[in-house]
């Protein structure tokens, strides 16, 4: 090759090199080439100019707003485990918030129901939380359910809470106590979510052991006297262990408190540590107070249910928002009439006594008829003075009557109310006491008869 040649292909090449290195200097040549998320971008003399635009994600700094869930590239990665745990980890939730707890995954919902008998009383206790338990987030809940009341007992009301186990060191702790004042019928069942807490300083641990009592009161009626009472069911709930954890970190409220009671106040923040609370408002129906402007009808959840037998004739009913007693349907009348031969020596009776089973304290009466069978010469102006219908000692009924028999053959009769047997239903043994007097030889005499009824169901219709 001539040396001509030569040179020109030196020169040829040296262009080239210069090209290239001017070219590698070239950062851009338009502003797309300078696209970053998070900046603002421009080029300048061939070079991208970048500004951090303030709060988006992507500029390289965890602004207010931002977290590991909004922005991972500016403010890390919401993953991995918590140290001193095996069970809490930093976890997404569905608002992209990072958060501290155990995965959904991890969590298996347990339900535990068993059947306490406690005076005489039957109840069902459903107690149901999660495993592992959120101190922080979770709640306990309780259900109680009347199978069967005693005789003698009504008005239920349970009055407290209380949950307890036992921690690592075999210490018997409390992990919750709420007081309550809700009614308990066979109707109606009570609901509760208790919030529980330890003092420790371990994130995780077990509680074995755990026992629910519940503390409740009643009414016990016998005779005409009524007494309340206390007492307690206690709930051992067997063969579980309560895994727990305790997050280093507070939860927001959930974003619906709304118990869908109207008689409750719904709150939820830093005084109720971020759970939902549930306070009654005062005569305010679901307040779990039977105010003084409620009742049965009106106010089933406060003042229990208008529902049920009220006995072996009667039901229980709302009528114009009133609770009454009513008979029952198909309940049959059944008329009885007793024949008493009463020989008193100056003077001789043939009574009759006709009342209906069961007797409607309402409506019905004791019908009472005296005749004069016979009467000596010596004796004359025989008197029903007073009758009294009689339990024992205790009075069921009492008429004035002041009625002559002047003549054998002669007769009347009258109706005799009977207004103090208990209500709104009750079988007493009834005997009817008649108080009599007689002119013999021109004395006064008085004298006292009793006739044995039989055991008779007294039933009021539209008591409350």
């Amino acid at each position: 090759m001539k040396r001509g040649a030569y040179t020109s292909l030196f020169l040829l090449l040296a262009i080239l090199l210069l090209v290239l290195v001017g070219c590698s200097k070239k950062e851009c040549t338009l502003i797309s080439d300078c696209t970053k998320a998070g900046y603002t971008s421009t080029c300048v003399d061939n070079t991208c100019v970048r500004t951090p635009i303030p709060g988006a994600c992507g500029n390289g700094k965890c602004d207010t707003g931002e977290n590991e869930c909004s922005c991972e590239s500016d403010c890390g990665v919401c993953a991995g485990a918590v140290a001193g745990s095996t069970l809490l980890q930093k976890t997404c939730d569905g608002d992209d918030v990072c958060t501290v707890g155990v995965p959904i995954t991890k969590i298996k919902p347990v339900s535990v129901t068993n059947t306490i008998i406690s005076q005489g009383n039957t109840f069902k206790v459903t107690t149901t939380f999660n495993q592992p338990f959120n101190f922080k987030k979770d709640s306990f809940s309780t259900k109680l359910i009347l199978d069967n009341i005693a005789n003698f007992v009504s008005h239920i009301r349970i009055t407290k809470y209380e949950l307890s186990g036992v921690n690592k060191d075999k210490q018997n702790v409390v992990l919750a106590s709420k007081d309550v004042n809700k009614p308990l019928s066979t109707s109606t069942s009570v609901a509760d979510d208790l919030h529980l807490m330890m003092e420790t300083s371990d994130l995780e641990g077990t509680v074995t052991n755990p026992v629910l009592k519940v503390n409740y009161e009643y009414l016990l009626t016998q005779g005409s006297t009524s007494q309340l009472k206390n007492a307690q069911i206690i709930n051992p709930i067997k063969g579980v262990s309560v895994a727990w954890v305790l997050p280093p970190v507070d939860y927001d409220c959930p974003k619906d408190c709304d118990d869908n009671n109207a008689g409750t106040a719904d709150m939820c923040g830093v005084e109720t540590q971020f759970f939902c609370e549930h306070t009654p408002i005062a005569n305010a129906c679901g307040n779990f107070q039977c105010d003084s402007n409620e009742n049965r009808c009106t106010c089933a959840t406060d003042c229990g249910t208008c529902s049920g037998s009220a006995g072996q004739y009667l039901d229980m009913a709302c009528q114009t928002n009133i609770c009454i007693s009513s008979l029952k349907s198909g309940v049959q009348i059944t008329p009885v009439s007793l024949f008493d031969d009463r020989n008193i020596g100056a003077f001789r009776l043939n009574n009759r006594y006709t009342y209906n089973k069961p007797f409607d304290t309402v409506n019905d009466r004791i019908k009472a008829e005296f005749t004069l069978y016979d009467m000596q010469a010596t004796a004359s102006d025989v008197s029903i003075e007073t009758i009294r219908v009689l339990d024992g000692q205790q009075e069921l009924g009492y008429l004035v009557v002041n009625r002559q028999l002047t003549s054998v053959g002669q007769s009347f009769f009258v109706d005799v109310p009977v207004t103090n047997a208990m209500r709104p239903e009750v079988s007493q043994y009834a005997t009817l006491s008649v108080a009599f007097s007689y002119m013999q030889n021109g004395v006064l005499r008085k004298g006292t008869f009793t006739k044995p009824l039989e055991k008779i169901t007294f039933i009021t219709p539209g008591t409350v």
